[in-house]
C-alpha cells in the first residue's frame, strides 16, 4: 500500500539527515581543532557566519 511506502521513505530520510548531521559536526571539530579554535577563522574555512558557527556548537554541544 501507499503508507507503507511513505514510512520507508520517512525513514530513509531520518537516517540521511543524521548522518548530515555527523558530517556537519565532524567538520566543525577539525576546522575548530586546525584553527586553534578561533571560532572566526574556522566559520570563514566552513562559508558560514560566525553566529551560524555559535549557535551549531551550542546545538550540538561541542
Amino acid at each position: 500500500s501507499k503508507e507503507k511506502n511513505y514510512d520507508f521513505i520517512e525513514t530513509i530520510e531520518e537516517d540521511e539527515s543524521l548522518s548530515l548531521q555527523d558530517k556537519e559536526i565532524e567538520m566543525i571539530k577539525k576546522s575548530l581543532e586546525k584553527n586553534n579554535n578561533k571560532r572566526k577563522l574556522a566559520a570563514q574555512e566552513l562559508g558560514i557566519s560566525e553566529r551560524t558557527l555559535y549557535r551549531k556548537i551550542k546545538q550540538y554541544d561541542l
